[in-house]
């Protein structure tokens, strides 16, 4: 098994990341856009992995999931 951060986390909540790295007026903005709608209850059938060189995100992989 792989435990996610090699176990460094007892608990890790899963989450979603929005408007990282931007302007705290943009931040506001995201906020006041999705107040009111989470949670978010969904079922997932898989995940992909975003990565980014600072400037720009590059899809790395999507991970079908089981079960």
């Amino acid at each position: 098994m792989a435990p996610p951060y090699g176990g460094q986390f007892a608990d890790v909540i899963p989450h979603l990341t929005v408007a990282h790295g931007r302007p705290s007026g943009v931040l506001d903005e995201v906020a006041a856009a999705v107040d009111g709608q989470l949670p978010i209850d969904a079922t997932v059938s898989s995940v992909r992995l975003l990565v980014t060189d600072g400037e720009r995100w590059e899809r790395r992989a999507d991970f079908p999931l089981l079960g």
